[in-house]
């Protein structure tokens, strides 16, 4: 198996097009949500770290008003060509984008009110010392609010496995890391986030239901998502069975002959104060 993997920039990149674009509702539930727990209110500055194509950007910006701003940074340009054309249709003039890693925000000031994060940190090399960064980034009693993956359905576990052997080197999905990672638990979650300087964490579980009616629409969304890079990796030869398994999982989640497959995935919500 070829052991080159594409950078996340490059994974990201490919996937701008097709990024919750394929009929699965996900990633715009799963910002807008953090927006709303982020209480965002008219007049305030916020910095969306990791925005991809504005699910949480856009909704955190029209709760602003024309008086606050986001600012939004994803080190995918073609995320945030897609970003911008989605702000502009919405008549969001509040928002500016720019190319940055998320591991290292430069000049960035101060004095945001709000900093957001969704489905980001676990691709950093080095989560703790980035997010004290982004802790940093707010004023004196700012908020800050984190997206992590949450425990899921046995189906989509078992789904995980099939991909998991053809995941990259140094970009394995987030939900395959071990179980000394911060993010298998809401208290380690906790402990990052108050490690990194930020006081009154707390946690918040939202379920994702996800709907497929057959297994080639799973694949169509597995393959707008940072899985794409295990499907690059996969050979050809192994991906009729690995279809054919993910098939038969997703069939034993369906509740009726006329119901479509379901997936749960609890989204985990981090919040603190600066």
């Amino acid at each position: 198996m070829d052991e080159q993997a594409p950078s996340v920039a490059q994974v990201f990149d490919m996937l701008a097009n097709t990024y919750d674009q394929t009929g699965v509702e996900f990633f715009g539930p799963v910002g807008r949500i953090l927006a709303e727990l982020l209480a965002i209110r008219p007049g305030e500055r916020c910095l969306d770290v990791g925005c991809g194509r504005g699910a949480a950007t856009l909704p955190m910006a029209a709760a602003a008003g024309p008086g606050g701003s986001v600012h939004g940074v994803d080190v995918s340009a073609g995320m945030l060509e897609q970003a911008r054309a989605l702000a502009d249709a919405a008549g969001l003039d509040n928002v500016t984008l720019e190319v940055a890693d998320a591991a290292d925000l430069g000049g960035l000031p101060s004095d945001f009110d709000v900093v957001a994060s969704s489905l980001v940190i676990f691709f950093l090399q080095d989560p703790a010392p980035a997010l004290r960064s982004w802790v940093e980034r707010l004023r004196p009693g700012g908020r800050i609010g984190l997206v992590t993956f949450g425990e899921e359905d046995d189906a989509s576990n078992a789904l995980i496995d099939l991909l998991t052997p053809y995941a990259p080197p140094g970009l394995r999905d987030p939900k395959t890391v071990g179980a000394e990672s911060p993010f298998t638990s809401d208290a380690g979650m906790e402990r990052l986030l108050t490690g990194a300087g930020a006081s009154d964490v707390t946690t918040t579980t939202v379920p994702a239901l996800l709907d497929f009616p057959d297994v080639d629409a799973w694949q169509r969304f597995s393959l707008s998502t940072g899985q794409r890079a295990m499907w690059m990796r996969m050979p050809d030869a192994d991906k009729p069975r690995v279809l054919a398994q993910a098939a038969e999982i997703l069939e034993a989640t369906r509740p009726g002959p006329d119901e479509p497959c379901r997936l749960v995935w609890q989204m985990r919500y981090t919040l603190g104060v600066s």
